[in-house]
């Protein structure tokens, strides 16, 4: 038996701000699985003071990294939406007294599923990767004794095969003043420099984290799936950065063909 959820989604979507759980481990909204539904979920507090206590808890019970942050009115059409590229089917909404379960279709209906449109014209979204690397660098980057940390295999397993599915994209600086010797334009790809100096070329799984990254879109966008991604490594750099203004998931060279050869055989 359904349950109608009318009157609170309209209260939801009249507020005029709301307080979303944010894990400082990945940048993204934190994810939880629900016990009984099964949802990918993230929270939503309607009140500022519940939510920093729930902050607090995490911190000092779980030892997990979480903020909560405010998102205004006129924000929430674009942040509903980017919740379907990472996956998200599901919103705890935490409301007074009470904690209600909504599914995410039930608050903003999505125009169109990519997965409907002609192969040709499918934006790149990985939101099932972005997915379980969310759940897997929540606890795999938790402050904890690494004995204390559950389920990193099993989560590591389903990340690589998503890994290897998965089509990326990334950004080029053509510049057509400066040829090569073969009268080729020079091309640019961006990178990234570690702690230690070492460079990683940047790629990432969607236009949203592309555009974290190149706001002012100075970048033309490549996609590039992932049994290419080894031609498409500069020769000093070590390897990618996955979505390197959240997630930030170092992918080395080495790890490239091992992965394949974990899930090809």
């Amino acid at each position: 038996m359904s349950i109608d959820h009318s009157f609170i989604i309209r209260k939801l979507q009249n507020l005029p701000e709301m307080f979303v759980i944010f894990s400082q481990l990945t940048k993204h909204p934190y994810v939880t699985c629900g016990e009984e539904s099964f949802n990918d979920q993230i929270h939503i507090y309607t009140e500022q003071e519940k939510a920093q206590a729930f902050v607090k808890d995490q911190a000092e019970q779980q030892k997990n990294p979480v903020i909560a942050v405010k998102v205004s009115k006129e924000q929430f059409l674009h942040f509903y939406g980017t919740l379907y590229s990472i996956g998200i089917n599901a919103v705890i909404l935490h409301d007074s007294d009470s904690d209600t379960e909504l599914t995410l279709e039930e608050i903003v209906h999505r125009r169109q599923n990519p997965d409907e449109l002609p192969k040709e014209k499918r934006p790149v979204l990985n939101p099932e990767l972005l997915l379980t690397s969310l759940y897997f660098l929540q606890e795999m980057r938790r402050p904890i004794p690494q004995e204390e940390k559950k389920g990193l295999a099993e989560l590591d397993e389903e990340l690589v095969a998503n890994l290897v599915r998965g089509r990326f994209l990334s950004g080029i600086v053509v510049e057509e003043e400066q040829k090569l010797e073969n009268g080729k334009n020079n091309v640019r790809v961006p990178y990234i420099k570690n702690d230690k100096g070492e460079m990683y070329q940047a790629i990432f799984t969607d236009g949203y984290e592309l555009q974290k990254f190149d706001p002012k879109k100075k970048l033309r966008p490549v996609a590039v799936a992932f049994d290419d991604l080894e031609k498409f490594l500069v020769t000093d750099a070590k390897g990618f950065i996955l979505n390197p203004q959240s997630i930030a998931l170092p992918l080395r060279r080495e790890q490239l063909p091992a992965f394949k050869k974990r899930i090809n055989g």
